[in-house]
């Protein structure tokens, strides 16, 4: 039907909406270190229903959370870490320069 709709030889459909793809994607962070490593690093300037879901989906797979600024991350303790979450332009309308954040966690 999408491809319909748009005159696209190829397209997709996805059901996820942000926020539960949000969710997703800290889930797959999770599996990608066997459950291993139970925390996950996620911006507080996030969007709330994003913020609110990744909680939802954390509490029932046992997952701590650390909501803060990315500037505040304790990087001695990044190996207790399964994942770390940003978002670019925030809750606040502000674009950020991530470069030296994701160098860091490569």
């Amino acid at each position: 039907m999408v491809t319909e709709l748009t005159k696209l030889d190829v397209s997709n459909a996805s059901l996820l909406d942000e926020a539960t793809s949000a969710a997703e994607a800290m889930f797959m962070a999770y599996n990608v270190h066997d459950g291993k490593r139970r925390k996950f690093f996620v911006s507080s300037s996030m969007f709330p229903q994003n913020i609110d879901l990744i909680k939802t989906k954390a509490y029932g797979l046992n997952i701590e959370l650390v909501i803060d600024e990315p500037a505040n991350f304790e990087w001695s303790k990044v190996e207790e870490f399964c994942g770390f979450m940003v978002q670019n332009p925030d809750n606040f309308g502000n674009v950020s320069d991530i470069t030296e954040l994701t160098t860091k966690l490569r």
